[in-house]
């Protein structure tokens, strides 16, 4: 009898150290445990897949890109325009998947009053011809950030630094959003958040 009473106590010491045990493992990569959840209220702002508005708005980068035939441009000269700047690669599958959105945006709503201009991180403008050809990538233009200059100017202290990065800025220049990971572009929130942003009613701030 006092057996069997040793082996029921020994059972039950080892269930309670199971369950403890999962406890523990479950906070660690549950994202819906409790630290993970502090750590999402530690970082509002960071949120992946999402149009953001980061407080203060950083300056839109200064650095030049260049085009297809060599030529050094800047964003300043596309001022008066809203412009959605995304920073992408041919070897970064989310920019990849993205690309075919961007450049139905541009064929939706580019013109006079605004543009895509998307900037390859690769080292040979032929690969982002390359790749503009088989993607069948048709109204945006080719452009290069051959020394990382413009997306080294585009990090913010605690925002992801992968790609794709995408921003919107208003006609002056000024940041309007970003989005940190791939998007679908022709989405209804996407075309919705940038049709305010073109309106001549949109409010200078």
């Amino acid at each position: 009898m006092k057996r069997t009473l040793k082996i029921a106590i020994y059972v039950l010491l080892a269930s309670g150290f199971a369950v403890v045990l999962m406890v523990l493992a479950s906070s660690l990569i549950d994202p819906t445990s409790n630290q993970a959840k502090n750590q999402t209220n530690n970082n509002q702002q960071i949120v992946l897949g999402k149009m953001i508005t980061l407080s203060p708005r950083p300056a839109q980068p200064s650095a030049g890109f260049l085009n297809e035939t060599g030529e050094r441009l800047f964003l300043s000269d596309f001022k008066g325009k809203v412009i959605l700047l995304n920073i992408w690669a041919t070897w970064c599958e989310p920019c990849v998947e993205e690309m075919p959105s961007l450049d139905a945006l541009q064929a939706k709503l580019g013109g006079d009053n605004f543009e895509v201009i998307a900037i390859s991180e690769d080292r040979s403008m032929q690969d982002v011809k390359t790749f503009y050809q088989e993607y069948n990538i048709e109204n945006l233009t080719i452009y290069m950030d051959e020394k990382f200059s413009v997306v080294t100017q585009l990090y913010v202290k605690n925002y992801p630094k992968g790609l794709p990065i995408t921003i919107l800025y208003d006609r002056q220049g000024r940041e309007v959003f970003r989005l940190s990971g791939g998007f679908d572009w022709v989405s209804d929130e996407a075309i919705t958040r940038i049709e305010k942003a073109i309106s001549p009613s949109a409010v200078k701030e």
